[in-house]
């Protein structure tokens, strides 16, 4: 029993307490519960060391910035948030652990992770445990049509894989080597389904898959099969800086076949790491970088303004998953859980959109694509 529910108990056995007061003390119970005085506090979980950080990083950036804006307007119901945050370092088994770790510490919800393949193995945790967990990225297909805990602000593999599928087709590009990343299997494996169930049925060939990331396998290796089958152009299925340092590898032997790289690998290190080497490359992005809508402006403004750099397509996502997450926890009633609140919340305005989940909280984000011209991300 907290101190509220003390103090309540001692004013009922007060000869002359009105029953208006009882009432209202009651409702403070349930509205704020145990331990529901101090901060909420939000878990937060993706990859923020090693290779790939990059995305990880910037997503809890902009965490970082929407929480400091909600605390400097008074919090939400006057409690203030606090961002715990956990490097899952890509290990499935570490993620585990961090989602149980946060259980104990009483996370209100998580934001995380980033990619699909740790959210694979953080899904029958957070339905265990039943803690609200919202995804900026995962995009695998297999999220999709459940009821669970867990829930993803981006669109599905299926319909980006099959955006690139028919942009390579439009283009005369009916050959296709892929270069997929072991280390996310589950978006890599799900994305190669998609693409080439919609890529077969136009008419296009895959002629080489090839595997990296895993222990008999360099870069050099990769660039070399990739290019073994003469294909018309080459997908890579991998983060930024996997894509820039194979597209290098790539460049050493053929200056002009097409590069396209998957959504995942939209980040700023893509450019920086590729330089020349991933000019002209086309990808799939799930926001416009240079739209010049006020909300997003502001965002950016103070977003460079804190950090020094340039927001990244995981900046959005996160920030927009921080939107929803703290409109369902300030508009839900005191006896309804999470997860119903964010499925039933209307329509709230994102960076580019409107943001909402359906009854299964999948969201779905516009997409566009986009080819690095000069250093920039150009949209087509």
């Amino acid at each position: 029993m907290n101190k509220h529910e003390d103090r309540a108990s001692r004013l009922v056995k007060k000869p002359g307490l009105s029953i208006r007061f009882c009432a209202i003390a009651a409702a403070a119970m349930m509205l704020f519960g145990c331990g529901e005085s101090g901060p909420i506090k939000i878990g937060f979980i993706a990859g923020i060391s090693g290779d790939g950080a990059d995305t990880g990083i910037a997503a809890l950036h902009a965490l970082e910035l929407a929480v400091e804006q909600v605390n400097q307007q008074g919090g939400i119901h006057g409690r203030k948030l606090e961002i715990i945050a956990r490097d899952d370092q890509k290990n499935p088994e570490t993620a585990k652990a961090a989602v149980r770790e946060f259980k104990e510490l009483g996370v209100t919800a998580i934001i995380g992770p980033i990619i699909s393949s740790v959210g694979m193995a953080m899904l029958p945790v957070v339905n265990e445990l039943d803690i609200v967990t919202i995804s900026p990225t995962a995009s695998a297909a297999e999220f999709t049509g459940l009821r669970d805990n867990f829930f993803r602000m981006n669109s599905t593999t299926r319909e980006n894989a099959d955006a690139y599928a028919r942009r390579n087709i439009d283009k005369g590009r009916m050959r296709i080597s892929l270069a997929l990343d072991g280390e996310n299997e589950a978006f890599t494996e799900s994305w190669y389904r998609e693409f080439l169930l919609t890529f077969d049925k136009l008419g296009g060939r895959v002629v080489s898959k090839v595997w990296f990331n895993t222990a008999d396998t360099t870069k050099p290796d990769v660039a070399r099969q990739l290019l073994a089958d003469n294909p018309d152009a080459i997908i890579f299925v991998a983060n930024g800086v996997d894509s820039a340092e194979l597209a290098k590898e790539i460049r050493k032997t053929d200056q002009d076949i097409p590069l396209s790289t998957a959504e995942w690998a939209g980040t700023e290190q893509l450019i920086t790491l590729g330089g020349e080497a991933v000019e002209g490359m086309e990808l799939l992005q799930t926001y416009d970088r240079y739209a010049t809508n006020p909300r997003y402006q502001k965002f950016v403004a103070d977003y460079r303004q804190k950090f020094n750099e340039q927001p990244g397509y995981t900046s959005v996502l996160a920030y927009d998953a921080m939107t929803v997450l703290t409109a369902a926890i300030e508009t839900r009633a005191p006896d309804q859980p999470l997860s119903d609140a964010l499925v039933t919340l209307p329509p709230q305005q994102g960076l580019h959109q409107e943001l909402m989940f359906d009854q299964f909280g999948d969201g779905k984000r516009n997409a566009y694509f986009v080819k690095i011209k000069n250093g920039q991300f150009i949209l087509e």
